[in-house]
């Protein structure tokens, strides 16, 4: 079962009725309910590794809680009051201890996803080792890792380090974790939640609102328009022209770079738009994961703007720990005599944004052509900060004015450009396919076959829908640069919200084309 079939919503007409049916303090267990319903029906029957998330969460950070809480009564019911030197080292002795229960927190759901989604990966690259010099290689392991498992252990993780620093206290009933782990609208794709945002909102009760109601079902058929209608209708023409590469120009292989780049756009927002159009129903506001990546002006802007629950969980959990930690301030010494003293003080943010590329690469896909594809994005972003005053000086000696407007449509479509041609990686079935089709887009010059880059195979029908769905994307992106779409919306009289609602639903039924597969139906569910 995916959020865009009709069984989905017939399930959550079902489950709204008895969330707001039941009291309010009951409410949690009705979403913990369909949450667990939920991910058996999209056919997840092992429930193992959920239960050993949510156990070593509950356990680990009420251990970690616990010291705190001791460490506090011990130099408040001190027979004498300890000096500044005492409560420092009880301190580093309570933060040591916490520490050990934070890492076994990690290494054990983090071990579950290196195992379960990477396992195979470090297996095939040992046995490519072993092959050369002449040993036999090892087995490849069969288990399957559970739907969603890379978005929710990141969840978790954030939630140990969030206790651990002292941002949230950590609840000590198990069924609210689990509940926090197994969300269903956000357990797949996402978006990445945080734990203090969620939790007030998952146990203090909500009471209907139809603006809620409103809302929620707006942005559900916006969802559902950009998915049925733009995304599913792109991905036949991506998918030939990269399964054929080897027949197509250089050309027509970027604009496959270019339509797989709105494909997935569509299809993700698409699907975050539906998932926090359902939550809103229940009262609850999810993170927001896009906000116009494609208007954005640099890389480091787009991806500020693309998958925010991702990328900000990365800055906040990886890049700013590791920049400030002892061995970036190594890799910085090591500049000390070949750079200047501004390079020399980026050295520790490029050790962390070098990591933070490395594992979003790796997080997405267990493959390295996604490896290559983080680090291809890091490349980009690192080179713009460290080259940053030789950009400025030529800008200002070709007179060039950063505000005006050709300069900025300028700067978005070379961010879109740069965008897409990143893409090359993902498009491929292997790395090799991948180097292939970007040696092809850099070599073949062919302006004779343009008209197939942009009519690949594709009926006339199939661009109309395309187009206009690619037009009304951009109208509302347009307009959201100024107001919410909705709230823009809601100003206009009840006959035009009406009209442009049923417009969109007629559109959906009538050019829409459905995929029921679990995986297959969702770009990231992959992920």
């Amino acid at each position: 079962m995916t959020v865009n079939q009709i069984a989905f919503f017939g399930l959550f007409f079902l489950s709204v009725i008895l969330y707001y049916c039941v009291p309010k303090k009951c409410q949690w267990m009705t979403l913990l309910g369909i949450s667990l319903l939920f991910y058996h029906l999209m056919g997840v029957d092992n429930f193992l590794y959920i239960l050993v998330t949510t156990g070593t969460l509950t356990y680990g950070t009420r251990k970690m809680y616990q010291i705190d809480r001791k460490l506090e009564e011990s130099l408040k019911n001190a027979p004498v009051k300890p000096t500044r030197e005492e409560k420092k080292e009880k301190k580093a002795q309570a933060k040591a201890i916490k520490k050990r229960w934070l890492l076994g927190i990690i290494v054990i759901n983090l071990g579950i996803l290196l195992v379960l989604k990477y396992g195979n990966f470090f297996i095939n690259n040992i046995n490519g080792v072993l092959k050369l010099v002449g040993m036999d290689g090892m087995n490849k392991l069969g288990l399957i890792a559970p739907l969603g498992l890379s978005y929710y252990t990141l969840q978790a993780i954030g939630y140990a380090l969030d206790v651990f620093k002292g941002k949230c206290e950590p609840e000590s009933n198990p069924f609210k974790v689990l509940l926090f782990v197994t969300y269903f609208p956000q357990m797949t794709q996402g978006p990445i939640g945080r734990y203090p945002e969620l939790a007030a909102q998952f146990f203090r009760g909500n009471q209907f609102s139809y603006q809620n109601l409103s809302y929620g079902c707006q942005r559900i058929v916006w969802g559902l328009f950009k998915k049925a209608v733009i995304a599913d209708h792109l991905r036949p023409l991506v998918n030939g022209i990269f399964n054929n590469h080897t027949s197509v120009s250089g050309f027509t292989l970027f604009m496959g770079c270019v339509y797989m780049s709105l494909q997935i756009y569509a299809d993700f927002s698409g699907y975050s738009d539906i998932v926090c159009g359902v939550s809103e129903i229940y009262g609850i506001r999810l993170m927001e994961n896009f906000r116009r990546p494609f208007f954005s002006k640099s890389l480091g802007e787009y991806w500020r703007r693309w998958h925010i629950s991702l990328s900000s969980w990365f800055r906040d959990y990886i890049f700013y720990p590791a920049s400030i930690s002892r061995t970036a301030v190594k890799f910085g010494k090591l500049g000390q005599k070949f750079f200047s003293p501004r390079i020399r003080k980026l050295f520790p943010a490029v050790f962390a944004l070098c990591l933070v590329w490395f594992c979003t690469g790796f997080w997405h896909d267990a493959s390295w052509r996604y490896i290559f594809w983080g680090v291809g994005n890091g490349v980009v972003i690192i080179s713009a900060i460290i080259l940053e005053p030789q950009f400025t000086a030529a800008k200002e000696k070709l007179h060039i004015n950063e505000n005006a407007k050709w300069w900025q449509a300028f700067s978005v479509l070379r961010t879109f450009i740069i965008i897409c041609l990143l893409k090359v990686f993902p498009a491929g079935n292997s790395t090799m396919h991948s180097l292939s089709i970007a040696k092809r887009i850099l070599l073949d010059f062919r302006p004779e076959l343009t008209y197939e880059a942009f009519f690949r195979n594709t009926q006339w029908y199939n661009l109309i829908y395309i187009a206009i769905g690619l037009v009304l994307f951009l109208c509302v992106s347009i307009i959201q640069t100024r107001e919410p779409a909705r709230q823009w919306l809601g100003s206009k009289p009840v006959v035009v919200r009406w009209v442009v609602f049923l417009a969109l639903i007629a559109m959906i039924l009538c050019f829409g084309s459905f995929d029921s597969t679990v995986r297959g139906g969702f770009e990231y569910a992959q992920f």
